[in-house]
């Protein structure tokens, strides 16, 4: 039984897939750097990433909904619901911020005892931004969900929080796609604690749509 990751919210495709109802860690992950042409070989991609194993032997999937780049975002949203509709498996949507928390904690010494702050820039002098508190089990509990927030204002989310905080930023134009470790990191974690989401639960998040202003 396989689980298999999607994350394409920055111009950067990422997959990751591991084997799940096991202890075995993540079995393999893999970034492209494909730019605007993603659509074009994100299929054939999957194929060649998923082999020597099928469509069949997977048992969910897992995409990264964003915030990110809005044709990215939606491109993987996308496949991963068209995918997880016809195989007929549950399709866990992640948070690209939760899961670059996810993948922070697992490159340290695993400690719950301290929130993680995660922010990335956004257009207009702003930044995404969210607080996340682990657990033992591995899974993260938003304290301050995913927004948009100004720069200033989340400069202030931080100073002021009253409980230990690690802080995890993203400068611009680097690609999220390495998280897409911690995409399966949190997907696996909820497969195995009996979650079973449908494909049509899973919608895109944005943060900021291209027109507004």
């Amino acid at each position: 039984m396989l689980g298999l990751a999607i994350h394409t919210t920055s111009p950067q495709l990422g997959l990751a897939i591991a084997a799940i109802d096991s202890q075995e860690p993540i079995a393999r992950h893999q970034v492209w750097d494909l730019g605007r042409d993603v659509s074009s070989h994100l299929h054939v991609k999957l194929i060649e990433f998923i082999a020597p194993y099928t469509w069949q032997d997977l048992s969910f999937i897992a995409v990264a909904k964003g915030p990110g780049g809005f044709t990215g975002t939606r491109i993987g949203v996308v496949a991963a619901r068209t995918l997880a509709q016809q195989l007929e498996i549950p399709l866990f949507g992640v948070s690209a911020l939760a899961a670059i928390a996810a993948q922070s904690l697992a490159q340290t010494t695993f400690d719950c005892s301290g929130d993680v702050a995660v922010s990335m820039p956004a257009k207009r002098e702003a930044v995404y931004g969210a607080i996340y508190r682990p657990d033992e089990a591995g899974d993260l509990t938003p304290l301050v969900a995913e927004a948009v927030v100004p720069q200033g204002e989340w400069a202030n989310i931080v100073a002021t929080w009253k409980q230990p905080l690690r802080e995890v930023t993203m400068e611009a134009g680097v690609g999220t796609a390495n998280s897409v470790s911690g995409v399966m990191a949190l997907a696996k974690w909820r497969w195995e604690r009996g979650d079973r989401p449908e494909w049509a639960s899973v919608l895109p998040f944005y943060g900021q749509h291209p027109v507004h202003r």
